[in-house]
């Protein structure tokens, strides 16, 4: 059966599921992954929030988890590791991964699990999120 046979229509979709032009909604202002080198010589690598509205109200006691896959250097196995946060009264968390120097690692993959302001009255809009922040 051909698809164009039997065309289906297009889902309708609530005006409540698309963001409405005045009303606030929070998202990620900022995202980084940053690698720091300590005094000692060890490498401290993190994944940086800060999360935002739309009227410029910090988001806070937001709920941030990540995955990322970590390689045991001895055995060569892999796992899948989460680990999370919750942003501040500025709207910012910090999530401890894996140490990687810059130099030495190209990218860094995340996965970003879940993401939820309990507290915030206002809805999430993922698309307003930062790019490359």
């Amino acid at each position: 059966v051909s698809p164009t046979d039997q065309p289906v229509a297009a889902p309708i979709v609530s005006p409540t599921d698309q963001p409405v032009e005045g009303s606030e909604y929070w998202f990620i202002k900022k995202f980084n992954v940053v690698s720091k080198t300590l005094r000692n010589e060890k490498v401290k690598s993190f994944a940086k929030f800060k999360l935002k509205t739309t009227k410029n109200n910090l988001v806070e006691n937001a709920l941030i988890e990540l995955s990322y896959e970590s390689v045991n250097n001895q055995d060569q196995t892999s796992s899948q590791t989460s680990r999370s946060c919750t942003t501040n009264a500025k709207g910012k968390c910090f999530i401890s991964i894996p140490a990687f120097h810059p130099d030495d690692v190209p990218f860094v993959t995340l996965n970003l699990e879940d993401i939820d302001a309990v507290d915030s009255e206002f809805p999430y809009d993922e698309t307003l999120n930062k790019r490359n922040s």
